[in-house]
């Protein structure tokens, strides 16, 4: 009798300090996403969406929409492919929001980039093959199309469609957004 007494009392006490330590645990998790949360960057929460392949709707300048994944994190922009297969570089200062499509993993946005570039730095490197582009600025919803012919240390140089082609200077601090355009 008295065994079983004991037995009931440790198996009790057993309880208890289990529902305790499943009690800190939580509390110990929740402090650590509360952590993660307040520490979060608008990148951050990119490179989790991006790593989640999720898909994101997100929202631009002049009510401008792409709904894609993410590819690719900078330091200053953020690389969608499109749902049609269209690939677009974002400007931070030109987005407005990022929602994922479908319930994710919420993302904490405690991360490191992965790619260590600037907008100017990428537009450079896809110059030297001269692709088509659609360059969308902060100034307005109309953009400007036509073939990307270089980029200097703050400005990037158009050759817009139309006859004659015509040479357009932008400021790169002024781009929301480059669509690479197809043939």
């Amino acid at each position: 009798m008295l065994g079983s007494g004991l037995v009931a009392r440790l198996d009790r006490w057993a309880a208890d300090l289990r529902s305790d330590d499943a009690a800190a645990a939580k509390a110990r998790e929740r402090w650590l996403l509360v952590q993660a949360e307040e520490s979060s960057t608008f990148a951050g929460v990119l490179v989790d969406l991006a790593e989640q392949t999720a898909t994101v709707v997100i929202e631009g300048r002049a009510g401008r929409r792409h709904r894609g994944v993410i590819v690719a994190v900078a330091q200053d922009f953020c690389a969608l492919r499109t749902t049609h297969g269209r690939e677009v570089l974002l400007s931070y200062q030109g987005v407005a929001s990022v929602r994922p499509e479908r319930r994710s993993t919420a993302p904490t946005g405690d991360r490191a980039l992965h790619l260590e570039a600037s907008l100017d730095e990428a537009l450079a490197t896809l110059a030297e093959s001269r692709p088509r582009v659609l360059v969308m600025t902060l100034a307005g919803a109309s953009g400007l199309a036509g073939e990307l012919r270089s980029v200097g240390r703050d400005v990037l140089t158009l050759r817009l469609d139309g006859e004659p082609p015509a040479p357009t200077y932008v400021a790169v601090n002024a781009i929301a957004e480059v669509s690479l355009v197809d043939g």
